[in-house]
C-alpha cells in the first residue's frame, strides 16, 4: 500500500509540471554592428544592419526596435567624459523612413514553417560632430510580437562606433591653400622697419589634445634671397608668449580641444649692416592629434 501511495503522489506532481512552450518565430540578428572609423572632417559611410526572422512553425508578427530615442536617432555613449555620437538609423542606405521606437513597428511579416525573411536596417553617424576621441557604443533590442503584445523573441545589438583623435587647421584672412590640402599663410612686411610686426590667426579644430610642431628654415632668421650671407633676426609669440625658434624646431603641447583659436604674431629685430634684397623664412607648422 505504501508503494502505491507514493506512485500517485508522484503522478499528482507531474501532472502540474509546467510544458515548454515551443518558439513560433525566432530572430537573429548580429551581436554588433560596428560602423567604420569616425572622421568628422569626412563624409560617412551607411552600414547594413541585417536582421532575420525565421518561423519554426507558421507565424504572423511585428518586428520593433527598441532603446533608441526618438524615430531614426540613436545617441552612442562613450568618449572620455561620456559624451554622445548621434547616429541616424533607416530603411534605406540613402536615408528614406526613418525608424520608429518600439511599440510602433518597423515591419510586419507572415511566413509559413521554416520560411525566412530579411529585415535590412541602415545606420550612419552624423557628420562634423567634434565629441572626444574613443569608443562609443549603445545597445538596441530588436523584438518580435504578435498582434496582442505577445512576444516571440527578443535579440540585443550593440551599435558600436571608435572616434578617431583628429585635428585640422586653416589660417585666417591671410590664408591660401597649399599643397596636399594645407594651408598658407603669408606674412608681407614691405619696406623692412626695426620692430615692424604682422600677425595672422590659426583656427584648429581638434577632439583630443594635440601638438604644434614650429620648423623655421632659417632657425628664426630672414635671409636674403639673392645673398644668403646677409639676414634679420626675427620673433615670434603665439597667443601672447614668446616662442623660442633658433633651434630650428620646437614642439608645444596644448590640452584643449574644440574651436580653438592661436594669434601667431612675428617681429622684426634690429635692421642693421644689411644687403638690400628680399628678405623670407618659412615657418612649418604641423599639427598632431595625441
Amino acid at each position: 500500500m505504501k508503494a502505491v501511495l507514493t506512485a500517485l503522489l508522484w503522478l499528482l506532481v507531474a501532472t502540474w509540471q509546467p510544458q515548454a512552450q515551443a518558439q513560433d518565430c525566432v530572430i537573429d540578428s548580429p551581436a554588433a554592428v560596428t560602423l567604420p572609423f569616425y572622421d568628422p572632417t569626412s563624409a560617412q559611410a551607411a552600414v547594413a544592419w541585417q536582421i532575420k526572422l525565421r518561423a519554426l512553425r507558421g507565424c504572423e508578427a511585428h518586428l520593433q526596435i527598441e532603446n533608441i530615442d526618438a524615430p531614426g536617432r540613436i545617441a552612442l555613449v562613450g568618449g572620455s567624459s561620456g559624451e554622445s555620437l548621434q547616429t541616424s538609423l533607416f530603411t534605406q542606405a540613402s536615408g528614406g523612413t526613418p525608424v520608429p521606437p518600439a511599440p510602433s513597428e518597423v515591419a510586419t511579416f507572415k511566413l509559413a514553417t521554416g520560411q525566412e525573411t530579411t529585415v535590412l536596417l541602415w545606420l550612419r553617424a552624423d557628420s562634423t560632430q567634434w565629441v572626444s576621441a574613443g569608443l562609443y557604443q549603445r545597445a538596441v533590442g530588436v523584438r518580435i510580437v504578435r498582434a496582442n503584445g505577445e512576444t516571440l523573441d527578443y535579440r540585443e545589438t550593440r551599435i558600436v562606433s571608435d572616434v578617431r583623435a583628429t585635428a585640422r587647421a586653416r589660417f585666417g584672412a591671410v590664408s591660401g591653400s597649399g599643397s596636399g590640402g594645407s594651408s598658407v599663410a603669408r606674412l608681407d612686411f614691405g619696406e623692412l622697419q626695426q620692430g615692424a610686426q604682422r600677425s595672422a590667426t590659426l583656427e584648429v579644430l581638434a577632439n583630443t589634445a594635440h601638438t604644434l610642431t614650429l620648423a623655421s628654415s632659417g632657425r628664426a632668421q630672414l635671409v636674403n634671397r639673392q645673398n644668403p650671407t646677409s639676414s634679420i633676426a626675427w620673433s615670434l609669440r603665439i597667443n601672447g608668449q614668446p616662442v623660442a625658434l633658433a633651434s630650428g624646431h620646437t614642439v608645444l603641447p596644448f590640452l584643449e580641444r574644440g574651436r580653438i583659436r592661436y594669434q601667431f604674431d612675428a617681429q622684426i629685430g634690429a635692421v642693421e649692416r644689411v644687403l638690400a634684397g628680399d628678405y623670407a623664412d618659412d615657418l612649418l607648422i604641423t599639427i598632431t592629434a595625441q
